[in-house]
């Protein structure tokens, strides 16, 4: 057989896949609550003969799903969650779908589609008896609240895979070879004494707990180390403004280049929030490990697989429709954004006159990418990953023209090259035992002076923050 068969079975699924993805991008669901996205991809592949477990332990809307038998096992990963507040119609312009309603501002509805499409070819080649060994389809919830895959893994359902393999949606298309940010996500919670707001000298407020504890942080961001960074949001209490609050919590997300940087930094954003309870009398009743992740460790071998894949295929078939939409919302950043949002997805210069990336970028590049994932499974297993371009040179992601590409033509045939990728690099995968050993090599090569712990706790369970 030859890779091409794959390929082309994936051109045969596409208008299945591509409704998919637009059914997920019109129904969206934020984390640990995607029931439509899951139950959609479960049945599909359920109705392709694969063994399919929807429901993990304490994650309803996580999915495993497997065809074959024996070794090697590889597992890639999809994810469905959208963002708060991002509702667009699929439009070159402002347009709201549903008034403060959800959106595929990241992508998520194409990256686990994509990656479907990519195990439904494997699962076909196995079935003719062209391939041997274990293909694996992981529906990873609540990735943009960054705790699906960390649960996962403390569950043991990434035990013995050979390899993991992942795509994301970008701008360029280029493989993943740089760590991105650790992070760790955190609710803190005070509590306080109520009061009649004119006598508030009885009461003692968890809300003004929350602002010391805020304005402290911000102090304290002068001593720390510059490449550490955090974010907050306070989180409502339901209390009216006549009554002294006894009860408020913020949530934060800090963010490091390294995870031993965060286990440095973290304890004394802790003792900030001590610090506001004892001045207002309060107590910090809780600190509250949410989720985050490690930075990613990318197995270069991998890397280079996917990049090998990638250039054999050219690049994502793009229509002359796809380039007109695209066009249409890059006419709409000044030279300065599109040039902003450029960088950041590392397009090299000569390309930032281009309105879609249908090239593949090969930039080896060890600089932190600025984002952050559930990536702890990179720690444990070989993981290989890829960018593959789902909308316009400059977009930025969690925005509405993310959004809006992600529910188009764009979107969809930047999900079809990332499924043939993918498809790629397992069939070689299956086929080539040195390559196998390379990238296990590698991985015993990095991994030996990395000491991985959960970042969770044992009996910790995955928790949707409510923003009101």
């Amino acid at each position: 057989m030859t890779k091409q068969k794959i390929w082309d079975s994936i051109d045969e699924h596409s208008q299945m896949l591509e409704k998919m993805a637009r059914d997920i991008w019109e129904n969206p669901e934020v984390s640990l609550e995607e029931v439509y996205a899951s139950k959609v991809q479960a049945t599909a592949l359920e109705e392709e003969g694969f063994n399919v477990t929807l429901g993990l332990k304490d994650l309803p809307t996580g999915i495993m799903a497997e065809y074959g038998q024996g070794t090697p096992v590889i597992g890639i990963l999809g994810e469905y969650d959208a963002l708060e507040t991002l509702s667009q119609d699929s439009v070159p312009e402002r347009k709201i779908r549903v008034e403060g309603g959800h959106g595929h501002g990241c992508g998520h509805n194409l990256i686990g589609v994509g990656a479907i499409g990519a195990v439904l070819a494997i699962k076909e080649a196995i079935e003719r008896g062209e391939l041997q060994g274990t293909i694996r389809y992981y529906g990873c919830p609540a990735e943009e609240e960054l705790l699906g895959k960390l649960f996962m893994l403390r569950d043991g359902y990434f035990n013995n895979c050979d390899v993991l393999l992942y795509w994301h949606p970008s701008s360029n298309n280029i493989p993943w070879r740089a760590p991105c940010l650790a992070v760790t996500s955190a609710v803190f919670s005070f509590k306080g004494l109520t009061a009649h707001a004119p006598q508030a000298h009885i009461g003692r407020s968890a809300l003004d707990a929350v602002e010391l504890m805020n304005v402290g942080a911000n102090y304290l961001r002068e001593h720390i180390p510059r490449d550490v960074m955090f974010h907050y949001s306070i989180l409502g209490n339901g209390i009216a403004p006549n009554t002294v609050a006894d009860r408020c919590q913020s949530w934060y997300m800090m963010r490091a280049p390294k995870r031993v940087m965060l286990d440095e930094v973290f304890p004394r954003l802790v003792d900030v929030a001590k610090g506001a309870a004892m001045m207002t009398g309060t107590t910090l009743e809780n600190v509250e490990i949410l989720g985050g992740g490690n930075e990613v460790i990318c197995n270069q071998t991998l890397a280079d697989l996917l990049e090998k894949n990638m250039k054999e295929l050219g690049g994502p078939a793009f229509t002359e429709e796809d380039y007109v939409f695209a066009k249409k919302i890059t006419d709409q950043f000044s030279p300065e954004q599109k040039t902003m949002g450029a960088r950041v997805f590392q397009i090299p210069p000569e390309y930032y006159d281009k309105d879609l990336m249908d090239k593949v970028v090969s930039k080896p590049s060890d600089e932190i990418l600025p984002f952050s994932g559930d990536c702890d499974p990179s720690w444990v297993f070989p993981f290989g990953s890829t960018f593959c371009a789902t909308w316009p040179v400059g977009v930025f992601t969690h925005t509405w023209q993310a959004t809006a590409c992600t529910g188009s033509g764009i979107g969809f045939h930047g999900m079809l090259f990332a499924s043939k990728t993918l498809a790629g690099g397992c069939y070689e995968l299956m086929t080539d035992s040195d390559l196998m050993k390379k990238v296990k090599d590698e991985f015993q090569e990095t991994s030996k002076t990395l000491h991985y712990k959960v970042n969770i706790g044992a009996d910790a369970v995955p928790k949707k923050v409510k923003l009101s």
